[in-house]
């Protein structure tokens, strides 16, 4: 039921989206600004609201765990996603890469877990997202785009962006317990609060561009079954040798079962211009959103 509420509140985020752009009550480019406003000011500050919890110095030990793990799924996320890159190409491919890797951990993930396996869990979790999310907030530029030849301050930049940044203060506010004052605080929640419902606004927009009768195509489905079937079951498999707790291992799946990350939809369209991109990008979001009704309740109750 859980699934279902936050699959049905995405989607109406995206349908007022595309309502906008269908009676063109929005600029023609106002979608691209918007998401340059998503992609630096809403998500560093999600970024780093979500890192305000309490540390537990018990949990040393199976943070490290979790930490290896976590190094782990990406390296096969990446050979997986590398891939069906290989087998794909171009624009779409890329974006099949991307969501095989990164899914919807923040929307979807945060409250599943909780919902499904406790707050311990959920704190788990966020362990376990920490190197994921430093790949995730500054790769979509090298990911999504054709590769360019960088020189050493180009790639610098790259790496330092505010999503970026926000990383890394944010776990030093967690290591050292440090806490904003209310004010400003009370502002980076508000922003939090925000980030969810303006990335699938903006995702709306882009559908909105386009006939949406080509949302029907296979390859949308594809990417659905690789991401929401294949990736957990791979880690599921690959987890059942090791020596770790249930706890962890219903972390570790669950995170591999959710859809792909809805910010993959804001990062082509900050980085790639192609609007068949955009729109692949957007298609793919939507639809594996859609399809997590059905395929999230039945891993849940798999790992249970």
């Amino acid at each position: 039921m859980l699934a279902l509420t936050l699959v049905v509140e995405l989607i109406l985020y995206v349908a007022v989206g595309f309502f906008l752009q269908k009676r063109h009550m929005v600029g023609e480019d106002f979608d691209r600004q918007l998401s340059v406003v998503y992609t630096d000011i809403f998500l560093p500050c999600l970024i780093f609201d979500s890192f305000q919890l309490s540390f537990d110095p018990s949990d040393l030990k199976n943070c490290a765990v979790l930490l290896a793990l976590s190094a782990g799924y990406f390296l096969v996320s990446a050979l997986a996603g590398q891939l069906a890159f290989r087998l794909l190409k171009g624009d779409f491919g890329r974006i099949v890469r991307f969501g095989l890797i990164f899914t919807n951990f923040t929307l979807m993930g945060f409250p599943i877990v909780e919902a499904l396996f406790g707050s311990h869990a959920l704190f788990y979790f966020v362990v376990f997202l920490i190197p994921l999310r430093l790949v995730f907030y500054t790769a979509p530029k090298t990911m999504l785009t054709e590769g360019t030849h960088l020189s050493l301050t180009q790639k610098l930049r790259a790496f330092l962006t505010p999503p970026m940044v926000a990383v890394f203060v944010g776990l030093l506010f967690y290591l050292c317990q440090w806490r904003l004052p209310q004010a400003l605080a009370d502002v980076a929640a508000g922003f939090h609060a925000a980030a969810t419902p303006v990335g699938m606004l903006t995702c709306g927009l882009v559908l909105g561009k386009r006939p949406f009768r080509r949302l029907l195509r296979g390859k949308y489905l594809l990417v659905s079954l690789l991401r929401l079937l294949a990736m957990p079951a791979l880690f599921y498999v690959l987890l059942l040798p090791l020596p770790v707790s249930q706890e962890i291992r219903q972390v570790v799946v669950t995170c591999a079962a959710l859809p792909v990350a809805s910010l993959t939809a804001s990062f082509t369209l900050r980085y790639n211009p192609s609007l068949d991109a955009q729109f692949d990008a957007a298609g793919s979001v939507l639809i594996s959103h859609l399809l997590s009704i059905a395929t999230i309740p039945l891993w849940a109750a798999l790992l249970s």
